[in-house]
């Protein structure tokens, strides 16, 4: 089975794109489109970015019936070499797209390329026909300089590709694997100690999962010169998009590449191989529910940023930091009183990534961290800890490639844990249930020399009133239990307001109409700040750090 991608016309970002491959006389062909892509649990309905499907045959140009929004079928009538052509616009520029310009091609396969019923297990070639001068970055191995080799149509989805000409590339050696680091777009920061700070996170990770089963892995990563951040993991490789372009030239910016580079890399082990049964094998033309968000995105967030600490590169100051920014973005929503994380994550295939109505779920990413961390401290009551759990998850899941179920995470962290009653209480009221994860982080933080307060933030309207607001003034989010829940509006546009000795005096347009609301004040903190700080007992938090 062979594939052609050409680029006739990149400004116009088209990829003309034709399958070849053999046919039996009178076999039905049916091509299915991927409606998602691994790392992201939302249909995406990739068929929208195709035009003009044709098929040929043998005897000239044959009828190809649209089963589905993304599926095609089509009887051949003769032996022979089939062509289907159809042109695929390029135009998604993050981690998990396809984009086409003058100076590049970037191609998620998993966008543009059929499965075929059947066929799975064929070998793949991908030819591209690109400028002699460009560079290419894939996990795929090439034929020649212009063809991919791909085992079957898994691995082919599975391995994003890169070309241009202006493409940075270094490597940096851990054990018997090499890591190669393509960057495309300004580079502002200096290689070395960026190179440097990779291996070190990259040794803990290993040194503690035990093996990296890889002789090579790819960092693909876009400089772009406006704000953006996203990664996906992949089998042998991540791609990572990030921008502002300058901002890498600071601290700022490369906590933000250490950051996200670290989390995609725990995901060579977690979700690329330690996968929940629910999506293994992949099945792109439906959904695939899956309750174990927490861990395929809970326990990544969490180590990943563990992994710096652990490294180094975080100081300790920096990473309460980034407990703090946790903490905000998961309890000043209040989706957790709502709906479990269990139940967020089953629910992604319903409204996606989006915010969705108010306080209706809770982050899989952020609160799932926090869970995490929360199980953390409790298991090194027994002298374990999350990376332990993690390492028997990859022995038994991992490396036989079975799966697992959140029932089988459960049972590996109960069987480190010193009170197993405590922490089947714990997955029952705080995993599959609602429970004040905030009450319980306050208690449990002291084991590792740490303390957590949550204050006024800098924002009097959003602490004293509980309201927040764009910088034009209109309301985005509203505190369920403040005053002006139950006298402002989602979208109503602050005019102007005005402090009193009883509250606050504000002008409001809804729907074209001038309103004066008057809130009274009455001295709680809605939207709040949190602070993390040691509390003096340094040997519990190096322990935490080092154990």
């Amino acid at each position: 089975m062979k594939y052609t991608i050409s680029t006739p016309i990149p400004a116009s970002q088209i990829l003309e794109i034709k399958l070849e491959f053999i046919c039996q006389k009178e076999e039905k062909i049916q091509l299915q489109l991927p409606a998602w892509r691994p790392g992201r649990y939302e249909i995406a309905n990739y068929a929208q970015f195709i035009r003009k499907l044709e098929v040929s045959g043998p005897d000239g140009k044959i009828v190809a019936e649209k089963e589905t929004k993304d599926a095609w079928a089509f009887f051949a009538a003769e032996n022979g070499n089939y062509k289907i052509s159809y042109s695929f616009h390029a135009a998604q520029l993050d981690a998990g797209g396809s984009w086409l310009d003058p100076e590049q091609v970037y191609i998620n396969f998993i966008n543009l390329c059929f499965s075929i019923s059947g066929r799975a297990d064929e070998k793949i070639k991908v030819k591209l026909e690109l400028p002699q001068s460009y560079k290419v970055a894939c996990a795929l191995p090439l034929e020649d300089d212009n063809t991919l080799l791909a085992s079957n149509y898994q691995e082919l989805v599975d391995s994003p590709f890169l070309a241009a000409e202006t493409l940075h590339h270094k490597i940096y050696q851990v054990k018997s694997s090499n890591f190669h680091v393509w960057v495309h777009g300004e580079i502002y920061f200096d290689w070395d100690p960026v190179l440097e700070e990779f291996s070190h996170f990259t040794e803990k990770q290993i040194e503690d999962m035990g093996d990296f089963p890889a002789k090579d892995y790819h960092f693909i990563i876009h400089m772009l010169p406006f704000p953006h951040y996203h990664g996906v993991e992949h089998q042998f490789s991540t791609v990572i998009t990030l921008g502002p372009d300058r901002l890498f030239a600071k601290k700022q910016g490369l906590d933000r590449l250490m950051g996200i580079s670290s989390h995609e890399l725990y995901h060579f082990w977690n979700v690329c191989r330690i996968r929940p049964k629910s999506i293994l094998p992949y099945d792109f033309s439906r959904e695939a529910y899956l309750k174990e968000g927490l861990i395929a995105e809970g326990v990544t967030t969490f180590m990943g940023d563990f992994y710096l600490l652990k490294s180094g590169y975080y100081t300790e100051e920096r990473y309460f930091e980034v407990l703090e920014k946790l903490m905000e973005r998961s309890f000043e929503s209040f989706g957790w009183q709502n709906q479990s994380i269990v139940d967020s994550s089953w629910d992604l295939w319903l409204d996606g990534y989006k915010a969705g109505i108010p306080d209706k779920k809770v982050s899989i990413y952020t609160h799932g961290a926090l869970l995490v961390l929360a199980m953390d401290i409790m298991l090194m009551q027994n002298g374990k800890r999350m990376h332990q759990v993690m390492r028997k998850m990859w022995e038994y899941y991992g490396k036989t490639g079975i799966g697992y179920e959140l029932k089988d995470f459960e049972q590996a962290v109960l069987d480190f844990a010193g009170d197993r009653e405590d922490m089947k209480r714990f997955f029952e009221q705080y995993v599959r249930d609602t429970g004040n994860l905030f009450d319980l982080l306050q208690n449990l933080l002291p084991r590792i020399g740490l303390s957590v307060q949550k204050g006024a933030s800098k924002a009097p309207l959003q602490s004293d009133f509980g309201i927040v607001t764009d910088p034009n003034g209109q309301l985005l989010k509203i505190h369920p239990k403040s005053p002006a829940f139950k006298k402002l509006m989602i979208k109503d546009k602050i005019l102007s307001y005005e402090p009193t000795e009883e509250g606050l005096k504000l002008k409001v347009k809804r729907w074209g109409k001038n309103l004066n609301i008057n809130l009274p004040a009455d001295g709680e903190i809605f939207y709040g700040s949190y602070k993390v700080n040691s509390i003096g007992n340094s040997s519990a938090f190096s322990q935490f750090i080092n154990q």
